[in-house]
């Protein structure tokens, strides 16, 4: 037998008629829909600004400091960064105005003590929370 007889074969022809298509029973639906567990939909929890803040914090200042290296160093391959002689001409002469003058502020001793004492209790709050490992906000 070929190919082409076995396919035009009229007896395999009527079993296949003959077979009854499959169903699925009177109550499979209702047998189904039982079984599966009712859940509930949760709505998708907005994050709070700050956890983008401070994802973002540590490259932000990486980022800073290598632009105050790169613009301030005396490493001959560094005199590359664009607009360096603008930068150091101009901008850094304002930055050192404007802190003098932060400078003149902070000069009395009850400032200096408060931000001592600010900054040992920030230090002390870090730690804290470093080996507690609870979070920060």
């Amino acid at each position: 037998m070929e190919k082409d007889d076995f396919l035009n074969d009229d007896f395999l022809w009527d079993l296949i008629r003959q077979i009854p298509s499959d169903s699925p029973s009177d109550d499979f639906v209702t047998r189904v829909m039982a079984g599966v567990e009712s859940i509930q939909q949760t709505a998708p929890v907005r994050k709070n600004y700050i956890l983008y803040i401070r994802n973002i914090m540590p490259y932000l200042l990486l980022s800073l400091f290598l632009i105050l290296v790169v613009s301030t160093s005396d490493i001959p391959f560094l005199n590359w960064f664009p607009g360096k002689n603008y930068y150091l001409n101009n901008l850094l002469p304002y930055f050192g105005t404007l802190f003098t003058g932060m400078k003149n502020a902070f000069s009395s001793k009850y400032v200096s003590f408060g931000m001592l004492v600010f900054a040992s209790a920030g230090l002390l709050f870090l730690v804290d929370r470093l080996f507690s490992r609870k979070t920060i906000f």
